[in-house]
């Protein structure tokens, strides 16, 4: 195994994070990345818990959780 293979399975490894707000993830993509990409998806749902709903459902495939 090269150095880059290990040195990239090293971080992948220690993914495990929390972000500041309360979501919790192992092996996440980026925070910021999955709120941007889960805000765009459901940007055109009526705000309220069917919008809340989504976008806890598209975080959670981006590997993240809430509490």
């Amino acid at each position: 195994m090269d150095r880059m293979t290990r040195l990239a399975l090293l971080l992948l490894a220690g993914c495990a994070t929390t972000h500041d707000a309360g979501w919790t993830g192992k092996g996440a993509m980026p925070f910021d990345a999955a709120q941007s990409d889960c805000d765009a998806k459901t940007q055109d749902l009526p705000a309220g818990k069917q919008r809340e709903a989504a976008f806890d459902q598209c975080m959670e495939e981006h590997g993240w959780r809430r509490p």
